[in-house]
């Protein structure tokens, strides 16, 4: 089986979402400054796709920058890519898993 999945990695300086803090305190205790971030509104991002199985891993696939990823995308240029990939890895055949993103 060869799992897929995509990911956006930002800027590291434009998003927070994913930082967290550990507080041995209230949250009012901590100073505003420290808890009030700054956001860009159009961060520069890259987009990559790849795949893992028991086999190993494939390749990052990177989306090329400003592209609309949608089913025409997804199939025209991205898929190929992973099927290859799993022709490699696994060249006895293999179950392709996709998440549940409207364009698989």
């Amino acid at each position: 089986m060869f799992f897929t999945d995509e990911k956006i990695y930002l800027n590291p300086c434009a998003t927070t979402q994913n930082s967290r803090c550990w507080l041995t305190s209230k949250k009012t205790d901590i100073k505003p400054a420290h808890l009030l971030t700054q956001h860009d509104k159009f961060a520069r991002h890259v987009m990559v796709t790849a795949g893992v199985c028991f086999g190993g891993r494939g390749r990052l696939h990177f989306v090329v920058e400003k592209a609309k990823v949608d089913a025409a995308y997804y199939i025209g240029h991205l898929l190929p890519k992973l099927i290859e990939d799993c022709n490699q890895l696994l060249p006895g055949g293999f179950i392709f898993q996709q998440d549940g993103v409207e364009y698989h």
